[in-house]
């Protein structure tokens, strides 16, 4: 950990340069996460956005909003703004009054709600709250069991034997194979190390890392949305950028995943900026010029840019800061007077079908782009003074 820290001190000095007009990002990070202090967090919808999902059915919090709110907390101190850290932490006690809520379903989306217990652990939160979120974290690598309390109501259950041969190989049985897992996996084991300094957590994140990597990324940097479906979905992609991007920022010096992991990293961002657009966003699908911009995957794209530039993964510096400039400002542009994101794609399974991607609708306010922007919004005040 001195070692990152060390590089985050050398690097951290880049004065992201956002132009006249545009919010800074402590702005957009206190009108976003004070929707999050007035919604229930586990019927997602903020305010100033009519219709679209709300996530969760009040009975869990759904992955895009555990990503948000834990990176809320960290983006609140940051932001030096006390009562809102404070009111952001507070939320844990509602939820844990809805029985469902921190419950024993082994599947990536659901694991990962123990990112926010870890996420107050590490600003001074009781050892209960601590133990909470460690307890997911290690269970997502225990021996699978018939069942894992599965029931029928949110996932398909994984088949035994298939999570049985995951694990036998030294990874979590809760493998899919799908390039969302490979963020769900990573904030969980992230924060577990984070808390706790113990390098099993994150070396086995980056272990997994490795073999997705080896599994999934095509010759240019991106990846298809699935097996069979050769589409470079831009949400898709931004959950494994934002991943790399967390299992450098914690992985140790000296360990054996940090090359593999930092070529995959490279490969990617160099695609991805042949590929930023003069709106400053990346498209609905990466690599075909006529699909729309979109803005979820963009803020991810955005971010692992920026940690690059932040911790001295990426040569050219100066060239990777004005592209997270652009997307910024583009990005910026985009959040309404309530702190609402437009231009997200709503959630998208995959499909081999072009007409598929290009003809999804867009929504504001989706905590699958709010999370995004806090997480570029708080690299962002890492490196601005």
């Amino acid at each position: 950990m001195a070692a990152v820290a060390a590089l985050v001190a050398a690097f951290a000095s880049q004065a992201y340069e956002f132009g006249e007009g545009v919010p800074s990002p402590r702005e957009i990070v206190v009108k976003a996460a004070r929707q999050l202090v007035a919604a229930d967090a586990t019927l997602y919808r903020p305010n100033g956005v009519k219709g679209g999902k709300a996530y969760g059915g009040g009975e869990y919090v759904h992955y895009a909003v555990v990503s948000l709110w834990a990176s809320a907390i960290e983006c609140a101190a940051k932001a030096g703004d006390a009562k809102l850290e404070k009111e952001l932490t507070a939320k844990l006690d509602e939820v844990r009054a809805k029985p469902t809520v921190f419950h024993r379903v082994r599947h990536v989306d659901m694991s990962i709600t123990g990112a926010v217990p870890l996420a107050i652990a590490s600003r001074g939160g009781g050892a209960d709250v601590r133990e909470l979120g460690l307890g997911y974290a290690d269970r997502q690598w225990e021996p699978p069991a018939e069942g894992d309390d599965w029931g029928d109501k949110w996932y398909e259950p994984i088949p035994f034997a298939e999570r049985r041969a995951w694990f036998d190989k030294g990874f979590t049985p809760e493998t899919r194979l799908w390039i969302d897992d490979m963020y769900m996996i990573t904030l969980l084991q992230s924060w577990a190390f984070r808390v706790t300094g113990e390098r099993k957590y994150i070396e086995r994140s980056a272990r997994e890392m490795c073999m997705y990597l080896k599994r999934l990324q095509r010759a240019d940097g991106l990846f298809d949305h699935a097996p069979g479906v050769p589409f470079a979905w831009g949400r898709g992609d931004g959950w494994m950028a934002a991943g790399m991007a967390l299992n450098l920022k914690y992985l140790p010096d000296g360990s054996e995943w940090r090359a593999p992991i930092l070529d995959g990293c490279r490969k990617m961002m160099t695609t991805l900026m042949c590929r930023q657009r003069a709106s400053g966003l990346w498209g609905q699908l990466v690599d075909d010029d006529e699909s729309w911009d979109e803005t979820s995957g963009s803020a991810m794209f955005a971010y692992a840019l920026a940690e690059g530039v932040n911790n001295g993964w990426l040569a050219d510096r100066d060239k990777c800061s004005r592209a997270v400039d652009r997307a910024y400002a583009a990005l910026a542009a985009r959040v309404d007077e309530y702190g609402n994101l437009g231009g997200v794609c709503v959630g998208t399974g995959k499909r081999n079908s072009r007409d598929w991607y290009m003809s999804r609708p867009t929504c504001a306010g989706d905590p699958h782009g709010q999370a995004p922007l806090m997480w570029l919004c708080g690299a962002l005040m890492d490196a601005t003074p």
